[in-house]
């Protein structure tokens, strides 16, 4: 059987050393008996040494140990590595492997995709900490079930976005050769919170503290339920005022297409086209509501905060997605069948529309009017 050993990397005086790990009189080792460090598995082929980093726990490096001489014991056998094994892989810090991931998710994804697997995988990176020289093969179920609590008590984050987090990591690990990493682990229960959305009053007096620029600009999302980007990326040309509809199209120049891919027109109020008939159009830019330089605009919800702040109202209960679900409510209650609600706001599925179909808030009146013998009324 091929030996594999593990050794420990520690600070003695000004300088790092590898040592062995100590056994007692029975020839067990003792993990405990030395002080913090990164762990190595040393081995020998084709008659060289060779050493390669495993973590800093005593399961990572008990895991690398065990991985490695499942390789080699193959190798010995002519038997081939699994489907897909990459041995340069094998020997690529964590770090650089995050790297090398995100240039590739950066190439085939959305702007705003990448923009959230860095930030999750950074933040995984961060948690690791010394770790950073461990490769994928030194990450352990014990660590995903640390970064998870880690995450809840340090960035407070909830559960939701825990799962969120897990599936990137999860998804990372799988395209390196670690596949079902996430699913021995209990992930946090998914809390199915109902969408919130404006009242009345927070509507008339955010609308009557806007300028006439801003109060088209935020009727576009409150009349159509176009997701943020949506807005950022509309062309003069997606708006047809003969059918009163408005497209959501990829613009692949900019590096935008709509969630899943998927296109679609949506019927829009006649006021809604008629406001937009009125609004400035700046020359020689094709969106409808350009930065001052003529550019994508990407501080929506920063103007509406400050729009929010002018009507009296509190900015930090102003946000996008809320606009979103104060469109799909309203169509839902009006009638609207769920599966044109559905279109409308590019679901993928009608559960997630359905959960837009809220209960109604204004039912005081009737409640009042409610008899029932011998408990309310007569």
């Amino acid at each position: 059987m091929p030996r594999v050993n593990i050794v420990k990397q520690i600070k003695s005086g000004d300088r790092w050393r590898l040592v062995s790990i100590p056994r007692d009189a029975q020839g067990r080792q003792q993990w405990k008996a030395l002080p913090e460090g990164l762990y190595f598995i040393e081995w020998h082929e084709g008659g060289k040494r060779k050493r390669q980093a495993a973590g800093i726990t005593v399961v990572q490096a008990q895991q690398a140990a065990r991985h490695k001489r499942h390789l080699l014991e193959g190798k010995a056998l002519s038997i081939p590595a699994y489907p897909g094994f990459d041995e340069e892989l094998e020997r690529t810090p964590l770090h650089i492997a995050i790297k090398r991931y995100l240039n590739i998710v950066e190439g085939l994804k959305k702007p705003n995709t990448f923009r959230k697997y860095r930030a999750v995988l950074n933040r995984f990176l961060n948690f690791c900490g010394t770790r950073t020289n461990a490769t994928i093969m030194g990450i352990t179920t014990d660590d995903l079930n640390e970064f998870m609590i880690w995450l809840k008590r340090t960035h407070r984050l909830d559960n939701n976005t825990i799962i969120h987090n897990m599936v990137i990591v999860g998804q990372f690990l799988k395209k390196h050769g670690r596949p079902g990493m996430t699913g021995k682990i209990e992930l946090p229960q998914r809390i199915d919170s109902l969408p919130e959305q404006y009242t009345d009053s927070e509507l008339k007096r955010f609308f009557g503290a806007c300028e006439p620029w801003e109060k088209t600009l935020y009727s576009a999302f409150v009349l159509t339920g176009f997701r943020e980007m949506e807005v950022v990326h509309l062309f003069w040309e997606d708006i047809n005022p003969d059918l009163h509809t408005i497209k959501v199209v990829a613009k692949p120049d900019l590096g935008f297409y709509p969630k899943r891919w998927e296109e679609r027109e949506v019927p829009v109020p006649k006021q809604l086209i008629e406001m937009l008939d009125s609004h400035p159009h700046m020359r020689q830019t094709r969106f409808v509501f350009p930065s001052p330089r003529g550019n994508r605009e990407y501080h929506l919800l920063d103007k509406s905060k400050a729009i929010a702040q002018r009507a009296g109202l509190e900015p930090e209960r102003f946000h996008l997605r809320k606009f979103r679900s104060t469109f799909a409510t309203p169509m839902l209650r009006a009638g609207f069948d769920v599966r044109t609600v559905q279109h409308w706001m590019g679901h993928k599925s009608l559960n997630t529309t359905m959960r837009y179909l809220a209960p109604a808030q204004d039912v005081q009146e009737r409640l009042d009017k409610v008899r029932i013998a011998g408990v309310l009324g007569d």
